[in-house]
């Protein structure tokens, strides 16, 4: 790992020695958007003892983004983002904050950003109304199990805007990426920290290729992640994983799958694999999407922790950044005792952007 430090710098030291010096041909400029989600939904799921769960509730996200940008004599564009959350509830102030640097080298991004294996995915099944980051599902069915479906078919699961360094290849050859994260800790410390105590130094490598026939286009993407865990208790293991995602496009349709594989340094596995059909026409989309997980309950034991989940979708788009919908779901999930529950709901709400 220490030589994956030495390359890292290496690196952001041969990018700015390659252009410097250079200046801006125009002052930074500054745009301002954001967004707003309200979500309510109704939900009937099994209780466990000592548990009354209500069946109505409400969900909201709220952030406003501020991104500047400029471009440099030399043809270099430099971008600045920094994306806040305006609820009050929540314990960190920005979600996002990143500077990019892109060039005929390829991108730079250094700040609090996922890594490069969530850009490469994108969406990992089509939904007609949520999305990777509105995933609120998996928060309406009280979870019984450390097994999950929720940010589970990218590296964001592991690592989520914590503050690393990626680059990201030029496109040489058409349709083709590939990608290489890096992040000290995955805990929002800055500075040193104490690597008995924190997960440290995990990186991803990640790949995509888009090609094109007649009428649609075809996409298949992936990567490797791994990370260090505490070295106190030792265990000897990395924690580590690998994702897979391929998708078909055709006229209105998009059918996609992803898959996912974790083993952590304690030697759990978890697995996990969706697929997901949509049909959009005039501003109207439809999906349906299965999802399920898989996770040991003990290195040794045959016995598993799962999840089952099913999503009917359909959504509006009255206007330029408004969104309607409506979803419909059923979800199974089987504890490290054998014990099954279930819940059933809908969950209705509109988006907006700005």
């Amino acid at each position: 790992m220490r030589h994956f430090h030495f390359v890292t710098t290496a690196l952001i030291s041969v990018w700015a020695l390659a252009y410097l010096p250079a200046q801006a041909a125009e002052p930074i400029k500054l745009s301002v958007g954001g967004k707003l989600r309200h979500y309510f939904f109704i939900a009937d799921q099994d209780n466990v003892s000592g548990e009354r769960l209500s069946s109505t509730g409400m969900f909201t996200d709220a952030e406003v983004y501020f991104d500047g940008k400029t471009i440099l004599d030399n043809g270099i564009e430099i971008r600045g983002v920094i994306e806040l959350e305006t609820e009050a509830r929540n314990d960190r102030n920005a979600d996002e904050l990143y500077i990019d640097i892109i060039s005929g080298l390829g991108k730079l991004r250094i700040g609090e950003k996922e890594g490069i294996n969530s850009a490469m995915i994108g969406e990992p099944i089509p939904e007609a109304l949520l999305t990777t980051d509105e995933e609120v599902i998996g928060d309406v069915i009280r979870p019984r199990t450390r097994a999950t479906v929720k940010d589970a078919f990218t590296f964001k699961r592991y690592v989520s805007d914590n503050l690393g360094i990626t680059y990201e290849t030029p496109g040489i050859i058409p349709g083709v990426k590939f990608g290489v994260s890096y992040h000290p800790s995955v805990s929002d410390a800055e500075g040193p920290f104490d690597r008995r105590l924190v997960e440290h130094d995990a990186f991803d490598v990640s790949g995509r290729y888009e090609g094109k026939f007649r009428g649609g286009s075809y996409r298949v993407a992936g990567g490797y992640f791994q990370s260090q865990p505490p070295l106190t208790p030792a265990v000897g293991r990395k924690n580590q994983g690998y994702n897979l995602h391929t998708g078909v496009s055709y006229g209105g349709w998009d059918i996609a799958g992803s898959y996912a594989k974790l083993q952590s340094a304690l030697d759990i596995d978890e697995k996990s694999w969706a697929v997901g059909v949509l049909y959009g026409i005039a501003g109207y989309k439809i999906s349906a999407n299965y999802f399920t997980a898989k996770r040991d309950i003990a290195p040794t034991s045959a016995a598993k922790e799962k999840v089952n989940r099913t999503n009917l979708q359909g959504s509006y788009r009255l206007g330029p950044g408004i969104t309607v919908g409506l979803t419909g779901f059923y979800a199974e999930q089987r504890d490290l005792r054998g014990a099954q529950t279930d819940g059933v709901g809908m969950l209705g709400g509109a988006k907006l952007a700005f």
